[in-house]
């Protein structure tokens, strides 16, 4: 097994191979090595230098391309599947599993190897709820949940001794008593509204639903209300299928299981992912510890079926604020004799019990290789995540386990054939994402120099499949690649993935939070995607970090016979064969512009009037003047970027072509190219603010971070969104000036 640190090309040797051909000295032994690589290496595996042909039914495809599709007519996806659900692999935990991707990584030609991280975590003791009425006596439990799922005979990884107990990743160990209220799904505005009618959160315990932002946010917002505890359930009437529709609930149907309740972790991921006492820097060794408790919370919390939350909810009928007074109907769920009172009930307490073992303890990565014929284009590095909070999660990770393995089959089939990829491309399969992305995170931040300086591109794949509906989100970079393939895979339920994407939506997502590409996107400005087949109204309910996420769902409900994990295993290896391949970077810069002008253009119209008069304190005399130069720059970067890809793609017909030409004009071609290429590597590094966000500084890119009070969700340019939101004129003529500076280097780079 390779040590870690032989994995990535390390930034010392980047840095010497270009002090190497900077010297005159060499070159003369420089242009006797190129001659020799051209007339080996360059040419006699790159896609763009074989003749296309066509797929039936489908888009073009290179050969190269048909056969990593051919390879892949042999679906393994449930044989993989199975294998990574069989046991439980909490964070940390699940050896076996550690060591049985090791083993497929090298079966499948990877050069492999293993790291491990030292991170603050927490696992679960005890636990326990009950609901108390105050009797003469005193009180007496009226109530008591099991904060347990129901065992099906039909679906074996839902029963046995090695079950993970109900819990939250990061939450707070306590022993509470007290009122408790409904505070809807416990967003910022939930708890606004409340505080807006004078009411008392102070020392009591809320209830909240899942739904519309990161569930640790709703205990962060509960924790600076006042709260002293949090309950989240999963609410029926959130779900399409339903039994109070008629539907029948798993195992029997598409229904939410009453019993299902949603594990996951509580940290303040919109603050900074990663290990909370290590902030910014690897947690490994004897390394200084911060105080993390500005990014966990100090307040327990537990999760807990609708079935379980039921007969505690119903006590509040009639007591506090009718919900529909308060927001409306989107207060109102699908609880049955639950009327969604905000409470407290007289006479009604909860106790509320969570114990937690912190402790520093071990992750394990595991890494594999296939090293390209170009060291120097750099690589392009593919991410799945392997922890889950169950014994089962089919879906979550390990659907996308299951399609990163096939990915890598398929490859080594291509490796057999006597193919090597241009760029190197690496493997990655993360423990501890479920925590805080802990795995990749400090991954990241201990190569962050490596990483900045070679990795073209970072592809994640988390939830592979959850569902029909393909979801995509991404950088505008890799638009080129990603449409591009989209025409070469089929739709298992017909047409290609670009007909079913397109049907329903416009373009690729923005990326926020919430899987492993938040490090290389916000933080180190590497250009990522994140894809995979989502649950949507018309799939079974997906029981997300639930034992129901189980094989037996996957297989009898979420993906019979594994076709969607298959489409995605085939989606998924084109784009990294195409980022690979292709001389010249596949990307069209115009995209990107394009993008930046439009997510400018819809924050204009948020401009309070009001401000426009204000002055800047800069060159700009006037915020509105400011506003019209800074418009000015993404006019023009758009004329640039469209003239910078007319010249990328003449210069890659060029090379199509080369094979005919004398070797020295192939290898002044070579360096135009790579001159070209140096630029476009770099481009989503131009993004980045060293000083990052404010009141958040880990989140260095400038146009893409995590919603600040969403934790999932993402948003464009958030320096200034966060400034309107929070009506701080002065922060936001800062970030107009940090902006127009980065267009304005951006343009003298790329004017042609």
């Amino acid at each position: 097994m390779q040590d870690e640190e032989k994995l990535i090309p390390s930034p010392e040797g980047n840095k010497k191979r270009t002090g190497w051909l900077a010297q005159n000295v060499w070159k003369a032994i420089c242009t006797l090595a190129l001659v020799i690589y051209l007339f080996t290496s360059l040419g006699h595996n790159s896609a763009a230098n074989l003749a296309d042909v066509e797929t039936e039914g489908l888009g073009v495809a290179s050969p190269l391309e048909k056969s990593f599709l051919t390879a892949l007519d042999e679906n393994l996806a449930g044989n993989w599947s199975e294998k990574y659900t069989s046991v439980p692999h909490l964070a940390g935990q699940g050896i076996e599993l550690v060591d049985w991707t090791v083993k497929k990584f090298q079966e499948y030609g990877l050069e492999t190897a293993t790291e491990s991280f030292d991170i603050y975590l927490n696992y679960p003791v005890e636990n326990g709820l009950s609901l108390l009425r105050e009797g003469k006596n005193g009180s007496v439990v009226e109530y008591r949940a099991t904060l347990k799922e129901d065992a099906l005979p039909d679906d074996p990884t839902t029963g046995g001794e090695d079950l993970i107990p109900a819990f939250h990743g990061y939450s707070a160990s306590g022993n509470v008593t007290a009122e408790y209220v409904y505070v809807n799904y416990g967003t910022k505005e939930d708890f606004e509204l409340l505080k807006n009618l004078k009411f008392d959160f102070a020392g009591k315990i809320a209830i909240v639903r899942y739904g519309k932002i990161f569930r640790g946010l709703k205990v962060k917002f509960a924790q600076e209300a006042g709260c002293v505890g949090v309950l989240i359930y999963s609410d029926p009437g959130d779900d399409f299928y339903q039994e109070a529709k008629g539907d029948k609930a798993y195992p029997n149907g598409p229904a939410r299981n009453p019993s299902s309740l949603q594990r996951g972790s509580v940290q303040f991921i919109s603050e900074m992912p990663g290990d909370p006492t290590t902030p910014g820097y690897p947690s490994q060794g004897d390394v200084e510890r911060a105080d993390p408790f500005d990014r966990i919370p100090s307040i327990p919390s537990l999760p807990i079926s609708f079935k379980e939350v039921t007969p505690i909810l119903r006590k509040l009928n009639g007591h506090g604020f009718n919900a529909t007074k308060v927001g409306g109907e989107k207060w109102v769920g699908g609880l049955k004799g639950f009327d969604y009172w905000t409470g407290p009930a007289p006479s009604y307490s909860l106790n509320l019990y969570n114990n937690q073992s912190y402790d520093i303890r071990p992750i394990y990565n595991v890494y594999g290789n296939i090293t390209g014929t170009d060291s120097s284009e750099g690589y392009i590095l593919i991410g799945n995540h392997r922890d889950a909070w169950i014994k089962g999660g089919a879906s979550d990770p390990n659907s996308g386990s299951a399609s990163m393995l096939e990915v890598i089959r398929a490859f080594h089939e291509l490796q057999l054939q006597g193919w090597k990829p241009r760029k190197t491309i690496v493997f990655a399969s993360w423990d501890g994402e479920e925590y805080a992305l802990l795995g990749s995170t400090e991954f990241g931040e201990k190569y962050a120099d490596d990483l900045q300086a070679n990795c073209l591109a970072y592809l994640n794949v988390d939830v592979s499949v959850s569902g029909k509906q393909l979801n995509i989100g991404a950088s505008p970079f890799l638009n080129q690649v990603l449409t591009e393939s989209l025409h070469l895979v089929a739709y298992p339920f017909g047409g290609t993935l670009f007909d079913h994407y397109f049907k329903k939506y416009e373009k690729f997502g923005i990326l926020g939070s919430g899987s492993d590409y938040t490090v290389f996107q916000e933080h180190l400005g590497i250009a990522s995607v994140d894809m995979g087949f989502d649950s949507s109204r018309d799939d079974p309910v997906y029981h997300y970090h639930s034992n129901y996420d189980s094989f037996h769902w996957m297989s009898t409900m979420g993906d019979p016979g594994f076709k969607l994990h298959n489409a995605l295993s085939r989606y998924l290896g084109l784009v990294a064969l195409k980022l690979t391949e292709r001389k010249v970077i596949p990307t069209e810069v115009k995209s990107y512009a394009t993008e930046l002008e439009l997510y400018f253009q819809a924050l204009l119209t948020r401009v309070p009037d009001k401000w426009m008069s204000i002055p800047t304190g800069g060159c700009h005399r006037t915020i509105s003047s400011a506003l019209a130069n800074l418009e000015a720059e993404f006019k023009k970067f758009v004329t640039n970027a469209d003239a910078f890809d007319v010249r990328a793609n003449a210069l890659q017909a060029e090379w199509d072509v080369s094979g005919s030409l004398p070797f020295w004009r192939r290898i002044a071609l070579h360096y135009k190219i790579k001159g070209l290429n140096y630029k476009l590597r770099y481009l989503e590094r131009r993004f980045l603010h060293h000083k990052g966000l404010d009141g958040r500084s880990w989140f260095k890119h400038i146009v893409y971070a995590a919603g600040r009070d969403t934790g999932y969700k993402g948003f464009a340019f958030p320096g200034l969104k966060e400034a309107l939101d929070d009506d701080d004129v002065y922060r936001f003529t800062k970030w107009l000036r940090i902006i127009r500076r980065k267009m304005k280097d951006l343009n003298d780079d790329y004017e042609i």
